[in-house]
């Protein structure tokens, strides 16, 4: 199941690589993209919800919260589009690295 889930959040990265390009290039990006990027990422939370639940011994908690925490960041970066209303590209790294963090902590599991 854990392979799975790094491969969903693979296709997750390739998207969110193709947005964050997108985003510092100042040319748009379809909104549809972000959506998927954001389904994506929540359903890996999901998968990964699954894995912990049936995980025998101290479940991986760290990463979980930090990829929920770059959901959530993700989040209000989409409302904040949907709304018309610009956010700072900070938020934007912030998002990136707090994923970035929780990706290497997944991968650092599934190699465990």
């Amino acid at each position: 199941m854990l392979t799975v889930t790094l491969a969903n959040y693979a296709i997750v990265a390739l998207l969110g690589i193709y947005l964050f390009v997108k985003l510092f290039s100042k040319t748009p990006s379809k909104i549809l993209t972000g959506i998927i990027h954001g389904s994506l990422g929540l359903a890996g939370l999901g998968m990964f919800v699954f894995y912990i639940s049936f995980h025998e011994g101290d479940a991986p908690v760290i990463p979980f919260l930090l990829l929920l925490i770059a959901f959530f960041f993700g989040a209000g970066m989409l409302i904040a589009k949907l709304t018309g209303k610009r956010f700072p590209l900070t938020i934007a790294i912030v998002h990136v690295v707090i994923a970035i963090a929780g990706l290497v902590l997944l991968a650092e599991l599934w190699i465990r």
